[in-house]
């Protein structure tokens, strides 16, 4: 027998939420965004209801999309911190470190629900690479979203090399200029980041302590979330409001 449920996840971001409750439809679902409340120090939230138990894991499925794709909208992390199932709608999470920004009114983003998996994993992965809290694993989470369309580290290089010069944005075309000695770019990127992260039995190998391999992963960041971020507007043709 299914049980109306509420799906509620608290969110911890630095973009734009509404000051007032508001719904939302996105993937076929009304979806509740509510403001933090000073008063009960509870945190902003994003609910919705669901037949439990078949319907649980689309309801938390939809929640997540949604998150991902404002994050993506407005350029900005949106991290997922608490979640909880339960029949009383009035439940809240305590409030974390990071509140969002209140707007009212708030104006709905012009987001859509996208059909093709590719894109909804390339956005999910974008968004998992923001608030991830490890260098290493941030710089690790933008490759993946580029392997989503090329799947060898051969075909990954090619792209990276060819893609490049495309880039726009400020730190990633400063860094790209400090690194034009190497010879190959996409090689170097390609070895010296995504490999020396995701790999500890060869070398190059990246020592999470050493601070050489964080400070060189530091600058090198801002071409790779670069591409990623070139990779999802142009070759999978999401739009965004914020660059």
């Amino acid at each position: 027998m299914n049980l109306k449920m509420w799906m509620i996840v608290s969110v911890e971001s630095e973009t734009d939420w509404p000051a007032k409750e508001m719904t939302v439809e996105f993937s076929g679902r009304t979806l509740i965004l509510r403001p933090p409340r000073d008063d009960c120090n509870a945190a902003a939230d994003i609910r919705t209801e669901y037949l439990h138990p078949d319907g649980e894991k689309d309801a938390l499925n939809v929640v997540f999309q949604f998150l991902s794709t404002i994050s993506w909208w407005y350029n900005c992390p949106v991290f997922a911190r608490s979640r909880t199932a339960c029949t009383a709608s009035s439940m809240r999470f305590g409030k974390d470190r990071i509140g969002p920004i209140l707007q009212f009114p708030y104006l709905v983003p012009e987001i859509k629900t996208h059909s093709d998996p590719k894109v909804r994993l390339a956005l999910s992965l974008y968004r998992e690479a923001r608030t991830v809290r490890s260098i290493p694993y941030e710089f690790l989470g933008y490759f993946k979203v580029i392997n989503i369309c090329y799947d060898s580290g051969i075909k990954q290089i090619e792209w990276i090399n060819k893609t490049v010069s495309f880039l726009t944005e400020l730190r990633a075309k400063e860094r790209l200029n400090q690194l034009a000695i190497e010879p190959d770019i996409g090689n170097y990127m390609f070895v010296s980041g995504r490999c020396a992260i995701a790999h500890a039995s060869q070398n190059p190998v990246v020592d999470p302590d050493n601070p050489n391999d964080l400070f060189r992963l530091s600058a090198d960041m801002p071409v790779v979330r670069a591409l990623a971020e070139h990779l999802i507007r142009q070759e999978l043709g999401v739009p965004r409001f914020f660059n």
